[in-house]
């Protein structure tokens, strides 16, 4: 089956221009407004969720919270679009949770490459070349690869597609740090920009999710260099 994306528009000219464009390269698209978009993705559980956002974000970010805030959908890769003149808003939607923002008007190929690039888009699209087992252990923590799913004494914590990838490579070598720009390169496509600003907001959020699962703080911000886990040295 196709991968299902979720737009939630602004108007339908929206609606189809983004359901013509992702028609077009593989993709199936339903409609959904702010008010609702929570609901509809428990029960149709998209691949992503595309959010466009008006002049006032305060609505979007409602809804993202939305999203965050229900285990079911918690894990689902949300886009935010965002005007020119609204770029302020930026950092605000990635503290709320959306994985990636698009300054409008975006460049088809660019929104595509980022929705090709999610791990867990399996129908239709080509498969990632693994690069680890299935299963990976370090420590306490278990990550299981394929379902973005982190186990620590038998609670599990899911995570969206960002920061699921931040956190297998950092357990790759723990101790080992990371600079921005290598986590960047490990986590965002190539030809995607990516501030380093939006680095520690996710990592703030990854760092917060692991506190919350495992009672510890796991990640340690390694000043002017970046960032590293320390699983023995972790702290209540």
């Amino acid at each position: 089956m196709k991968p299902l994306i979720l737009i939630c528009p602004r108007n339908v000219d929206i609606y189809l221009l983004l359901t013509h464009i992702l028609n077009v390269d593989g993709f199936r698209t339903a409609l959904t407004s702010e008010e609702e978009v929570g609901e509809k993705a428990a029960a149709l559980m998209p691949d992503a969720i595309i959010l466009d956002t008006g002049a006032d974000a305060a609505s979007t970010l409602k809804a993202c919270a939305t999203i965050r805030s229900d285990e079911i959908t918690a894990a689902i890769p949300t886009i935010a679009l965002v005007a020119a003149s609204d770029e302020r808003y930026y950092l605000d939607l990635l503290k709320a949770g959306v994985d990636e923002n698009f300054v409008r008007p975006v460049l088809p190929s660019r929104l595509l490459n980022y929705l090709h690039s999610l791990s867990n888009l399996k129908a239709g699209l080509p498969p990632e070349k693994p690069s680890m087992p299935d299963t990976l252990a370090v420590g306490e923590l278990t990550i299981q690869l394929g379902r973005r799913l982190v186990m620590y004494e038998g609670r599990e914590l899911q995570l969206g597609p960002i920061e699921f990838k931040l956190l297998s490579r950092l357990l790759q070598a723990p101790g080992n740090v990371f600079s921005r720009q290598q986590l960047i390169d490990i986590a965002w496509p190539a030809d995607h920009y990516v501030h380093s600003r939006t680095v520690d907001v996710h990592i703030g959020h990854l760092r917060r999710s692991l506190r919350r699962l495992t009672g510890h703080n796991l990640i340690r911000t390694v000043r002017a260099s970046g960032y590293a886990v320390e699983l023995r040295q972790a702290r209540r």
